[in-house]
C-alpha cells in the first residue's frame, strides 16, 4: 500500500487533492495535516511513499522546513510541492532539494495526476518500482477521465485561486511589517503586487513634491533605467493629483512611457498614499491576468497599498518618535555638562568629531549621522555617577575610578528599550574599549570592537587632550598627534587613528592650548605621565 502525506493549510484544497487521487482506485493509504508543525511530527513517526505540499502555510515556508529537516536527518521522499508563489529563487531552492515536481497553482487535475504519475513511477531517485502504484500501465487519457467529471474537480482551479488570494493577504500582513525599513517594505510589496496580477516586471517610486520628481525605490527586471525621473516623463500626473486611482493599459491601446527608458502597452499603476495624499506609484508591467482588471484583482491591489499607507505612516511615526528621543537624550547630555565648566559641550565637540573622521573614512551620510548621535550621547550614562564623584575637582582615587568606569555600562542600560537605538548603544557601551584588549567595560580587542565606538574612541581621546580640564591645561596639537602614533594599534584603532591624524593635520582640529603644531618644546616627564594618564582614561 502507498502511504502519502498531504500537507496544505486550506482544507477544502487538501480535500480536493485527495479526492482526486481516492478516485483513481488505487492501493493508497492519504493522510492529510494542515501545518508544518504537524507535518513535522508525522514525517519523523513514519516511512512515507510520497509528500504532496504547499508553499506557503500559515506557519511558515515548506521548502525552508524541509531544508530544516534534510538537515536534521530526514531521508525526503519523492515530492510534489504546490504554490501560486514561484520565483526562480525558489525553484533554485527546491532544485536543491531534490524537488523535481513543481506545480504553478491554479491547475487541472489533469495535470497533477500526470505529476503524479511521474513522482511515482520512474522518475531518478524515486525508490518505488514502476509497478508499485498501479499507474504506469495507465495512459494518461485513462486517469484524467476517472477524474474529470466530478464537481469538485471543476472547482479546483477555482479553489487554488482562492487560496492563493488569501495567501496574498496573509503575505501582506506578515511579510511586509517584518522589514525594517521603508526600502524594505516597498520591496516587499512591490513583489506582492507582481504575484497578485503575475507580472513580469515593475517597480515602486515615490514621489518628491517640491521637485516634481519619482524616486524609484525598488524594482524587479528593471535594470539600466535611471533612478529617478520627472513625473511629466511619465503617464502618472492623474494619479499623483489625484484624480485617478489606477491606471491600467492593455494590448492594442498603444505604447505607453511608464519611465524613462521603457514604454509598455501593457501595464497596471496604482497610486500609493500616505494618510490620503498621493506619494508614490507601483507600477506592474506586462500583467498575464485578464484586462481590466477584475473587480476582486482592484480589491486585492486596494487593499495591498492601504497596507503599505499604514506601514509607512506607522514608520514616519516611529521615526519621529525616536528623533524626538535623541533630541531628549542629548539635552540630558548637555545639562549634565553644564554643571561642569571644564566638559561643557565636550559630547558635541565628540559628535562632531566622530562625524568628521567617519567620512574620512568613506562612510555614507547616513553612517555618519549615526556616529554623530553616538558621540553626542556617548557619555550619558555619567548621570549615573553620584556628583562627589562626577564633579571631584581634582584626579580620581583608584575606587572612584572604578565608579566612574561604570559609566558606560550605565548609558547602554537607559537606551537598551530604545529598539531603534542599537547601533547607539554600541558606540555608549563600547568606547572605553582599547584596541589591546585592556579596556572596559568588556575587554573586547581588535575588530570585536563595533567600528563605530573605536571612532567614537579616537574623538573622545582627542578632545579630551586638547581641552582644559581642573587638574591640567589642555595640550597641543602636536603633543596630540605625538600621542595617537604612540597609542595606535594597543590603545585606538590605527585606520582611525590615519584619518586622525590627517584631519588635525589640515586644521580640523582645534586645541585650548595657547601654542601650536610646530611650536612645541621639550615637556617635563610629570606633565608626559599626566597627560598619558589623561589619554588612558579619556577624560
Amino acid at each position: 500500500m502507498l502511504k502519502l502525506l498531504i500537507i496544505e493549510d486550506q482544507p477544502a484544497v487538501r480535500e480536493v487533492v485527495a479526492e482526486i487521487i481516492g478516485g483513481l482506485g488505487l492501493d493508497v493509504e492519504i493522510s492529510q495535516v494542515g501545518s508544518l508543525q504537524e507535518a513535522g511530527v508525522v514525517l519523523s513517526e513514519q516511512y512515507w511513499d510520497g509528500l504532496i505540499t504547499d508553499m506557503s502555510l500559515g506557519d511558515g515556508n515548506a521548502l525552508e522546513f524541509l531544508e530544516n529537516s534534510v538537515v536534521g536527518g530526514l531521508a525526503l521522499p519523492p515530492t510534489i510541492l504546490m504554490s501560486g508563489f514561484l520565483t526562480s529563487a525558489r525553484m533554485k531552492q527546491a532544485t536543491a532539494l531534490g524537488i523535481d515536481h513543481v506545480l504553478a497553482k491554479p491547475f487541472e487535475p489533469n495535470v497533477f495526476l500526470d505529476c503524479l504519475n511521474d513522482m511515482l513511477n520512474g522518475d531518478e531517485g524515486t525508490t518505488l518500482q514502476s509497478d508499485s502504484s498501479g499507474l504506469s500501465n495507465r495512459p494518461a487519457e485513462q486517469l484524467s477521465a476517472q477524474v474529470s467529471n466530478r464537481p469538485s474537480d471543476k472547482l479546483l482551479p477555482e479553489m487554488f485561486e482562492m487560496d492563493r488570494r488569501m495567501g496574498l493577504v496573509y503575505r501582506m500582513f506578515d511579510e511586509m511589517p517584518a522589514q525594517n525599513d521603508v526600502s524594505a517594505v516597498c520591496a516587499r510589496a512591490l513583489t506582492i503586487g507582481m504575484d497578485a496580477v503575475h507580472a513580469q516586471s515593475g517597480y515602486m517610486a515615490l514621489f518628491e513634491r517640491q521637485q516634481h520628481r519619482l524616486v524609484m525605490v525598488a524594482s524587479e527586471d528593471m535594470e539600466g533605467l535611471p533612478a529617478s525621473c520627472d513625473l511629466a516623463e511619465t503617464v502618472f500626473q492623474p494619479l499623483m493629483n489625484g484624480d485617478e486611482e489606477f491606471h491600467q493599459s492593455a494590448l492594442g491601446e498603444g505604447l505607453s512611457i511608464c519611465w524613462p527608458g521603457l514604454e509598455s502597452d501593457q501595464f497596471v499603476a496604482v497610486s500609493v498614499r500616505l494618510q490620503g495624499v498621493a506619494m508614490g506609484v507601483l507600477c506592474l508591467l506586462n500583467p498575464t491576468v485578464s484586462m481590466p482588471l477584475k473587480s476582486e484583482t482592484r480589491q486585492m491591489l486596494g487593499l495591498l497599498v492601504k497596507k503599505l499607507d499604514t506601514l509607512l505612516d506607522n514608520r514616519a511615526v516611529h521615526a519621529a518618535l525616536a528623533a524626538n528621543m535623541r533630541d531628549t537624550l542629548i539635552a540630558l547630555v548637555r545639562s549634565l555638562e553644564a554643571r561642569d565648566r571644564y566638559t561643557r559641550d565636550h559630547s558635541a565637540r565628540v559628535g562632531e568629531l566622530s562625524a568628521v573622521l567617519a567620512a574620512d573614512l568613506g562612510l555614507d551620510s547616513d553612517h555618519v549621522d549615526l556616529i554623530r548621535t553616538g558621540g553626542l550621547l556617548h557619555d550619558i550614562g555619567k548621570c549615573g555617577i553620584p556628583d562627589a564623584v562626577l564633579l571631584k575637582p581634582d584626579r580620581y582615587t583608584e575606587q572612584e575610578f572604578a565608579i566612574m568606569k561604570a559609566h558606560p555600562a550605565i548609558g547602554d542600560n537607559i537606551l537598551s528599550n530604545m529598539d531603534t537605538m542599537v547601533r547607539e548603544r554600541q558606540m555608549l557601551r563600547h568606547h572605553h574599549e582599547r584596541y589591546d584588549g585592556f579596556g572596559y567595560p568588556d575587554k573586547l580587542a581588535g575588530e570585536d570592537i563595533p567600528f563605530d565606538a573605536r571612532i567614537v574612541c579616537v574623538a573622545d581621546a582627542i578632545d579630551a587632550m586638547t581641552t582644559h580640564r581642573v587638574y591640567r591645561m589642555a595640550r597641543s596639537l602636536s603633543f596630540c598627534v605625538e600621542q595617537l602614533k604612540n597609542n595606535a594599534g594597543t590603545q585606538f584603532d590605527p585606520q582611525v587613528v590615519a584619518v586622525a591624524i590627517a584631519a588635525i593635520e589640515r586644521g580640523v582640529v582645534s586645541t585650548q592650548a595657547e601654542d601650536v603644531l610646530d611650536s612645541d618644546g621639550v615637556m617635563p616627564l610629570s606633565a608626559l605621565i599626566s597627560v598619558k594618564t589623561e589619554v588612558r582614561n579619556n577624560g
